[in-house]
């Protein structure tokens, strides 16, 4: 059986192009449920795009720390 692959989920374009452009695995597209006039973009949850998320919103990855368990 074929394991599926964590996604993050990117809902700013901006931060979406900077993210492509950094080499990250971009996996889909689709409309917002929220707005449908906006796209929400996937990418492959890494560590790296953890890192490369942190440091274009100016803050500090801390490796290991979950923010899902808060």
């Amino acid at each position: 059986m074929e394991e599926k692959l964590p996604v993050k989920m990117i809902y700013k374009k901006s931060l979406f192009v900077e993210l492509v452009r950094l080499d990250n695995n971009f996996l889909y597209s689709t409309r917002n449920r929220e707005n449908s006039k906006w796209q929400v973009y996937a990418f492959q949850d890494t560590p790296k795009l953890r890192k490369d998320i942190a440091v274009l919103n100016g803050q500090e990855y801390v490796e290991g720390f979950n923010n899902e368990e808060f």
